[in-house]
């Protein structure tokens, strides 16, 4: 396992098996918190692009509902690295439910709005937008040559994984 720190440099266990994970794990724990506010996929896409200088593989973990360039750092990755992209995503954000007025706020920016979820067209309106969010999300990860991984928080996902390996491993 390769963990880079706040220069980019490699930081690497000295010992393998499981001492040198939990040396890790330990060293990673005394990292400070990532600064408040929104992050940026593109900007952690493009900083792993500049820092893994050797061919490898990449693992992406994220929602991609970023709204940067994401797709664009994406491919420059893909192009060097084997790229698996793994989306976790939450059924609870692909339907509104029928509660009334219903107050959202914004994780990254604190933003609030009020939303009308008894209206059946507002929620219809909602579970397209998601779907087709959804949708060009996977398009742009084809399209940059990664692989993607579709986790759900309601499924197992050691289950989810280790079908996508054999998958993989058989078209190879």
């Amino acid at each position: 396992a390769v963990v880079y720190g706040p220069e980019g440099t490699a930081v690497l266990p000295p010992r393998t098996g499981r001492d040198g994970v939990l040396r890790l794990l330990r060293r990673l724990g005394r990292r400070p918190a990532a600064p408040e506010g929104p992050a940026s996929l593109g900007a952690a896409l493009r900083r792993a692009r500049l820092v893994a200088r050797r061919r490898g593989l990449v693992v992406v973990i994220s929602d991609l509902l970023d709204e940067d360039d994401w797709p664009g750092q994406l491919r420059a990755l893909a192009s060097r690295h084997e790229v698996v992209v793994v989306q976790v995503g939450d059924p609870r954000e692909a339907e509104l439910p029928s509660v009334g007025l219903l107050t959202v706020v914004d994780p990254e920016t604190g933003e609030r709005h009020e939303v009308q979820t008894a209206t059946r067209r507002v929620r219809e309106r909602f579970a397209a937008a998601a779907a087709g969010q959804r949708a060009t999300a996977a398009r742009a990860v084809r399209a940059a040559g990664a692989a993607h991984l579709e986790l759900s928080t309601d499924r197992d996902w050691l289950l989810d994984v280790v079908r996508f390996t054999a998958a993989r491993r058989r078209r190879r």
